[in-house]
């Protein structure tokens, strides 16, 4: 299972980094620009998530594997070869920048749950659900921030929500199953939901312009 964990938190960092660098690109920030966002969004929502537990400090900060990780990442996405495909092709930039982040979103949920119950919170549901949500989309939330952006779980259909469900289904599922199952379970979960969402633009309901303007007396 350690094995697992330590592959699914490979693959995050590189699918958050990615996302972060990609949109640093976007912004026209320089390279030290792209490395930071990049770097913020593969382990921010980390970092949060360790401050909530005390964790301290951070396990970004006590091995910095992950942060060497999304630096490499951010390096190889500003090479003006990967650069101008990008650029070139918009439709194989949004579509990268979705698998990614779906991704990254998905294995940090699980990750963000497992750590919460390893330190002692188990019993807690709300504390284990909450943490594998904030660690899920706390480090797209920095990225957004900082690129000046509305942050995509406050805007973008069912984000926040596929995190609380992925991570509520590795809770429940962990003790019935094998971890590694649950586990499984929980990212896949979150990865179908935001491509579906997507697919067929499911979006939580909000107020339109001609709704937030006041009727004529």
């Amino acid at each position: 299972m350690e094995r697992l964990i330590l592959i699914f938190e490979i693959i995050g960092t590189i699918s958050f980094a990615l996302t972060g660098a990609m949109t640093g690109l976007k912004k026209q920030m320089d390279i030290f620009g792209v490395c930071v966002l990049g770097v913020t969004t593969a382990v921010g929502g980390g970092i949060i998530r360790d401050l909530i537990l005390g964790l301290t400090p951070p396990s970004a900060f006590r091995d910095p594997t992950s942060v060497l990780i999304a630096i490499a990442v951010s390096i190889i996405v500003f090479f003006p070869a990967v650069r101008r495909i990008f650029y070139r092709n918009k439709w194989l930039y949004e579509h990268v920048l979705l698998l990614a982040d779906s991704a990254g979103l998905g294995i940090f949920t699980v990750c963000g749950a497992r750590v919460a119950m390893e330190a002692g919170d188990g019993a807690n549901r709300f504390l284990v659900i909450f943490v594998a949500a904030l660690t899920g989309v706390g480090g797209g939330v920095l990225r957004d921030m900082m690129s000046r952006e509305i942050p995509m779980v406050l805007c973008r259909r069912v984000y926040a929500i596929a995190s609380i469900i992925g991570g509520a289904a590795y809770f429940l599922l962990r003790t019935p199953l094998q971890e590694s199952t649950a586990a499984l379970t929980g990212v896949i979960l979150v990865f179908a939901i935001r491509m579906l969402a997507t697919h067929y633009r499911w979006s939580l309901p909000r107020i339109s312009e001609d709704q937030q303007t006041e009727p004529k007396k």
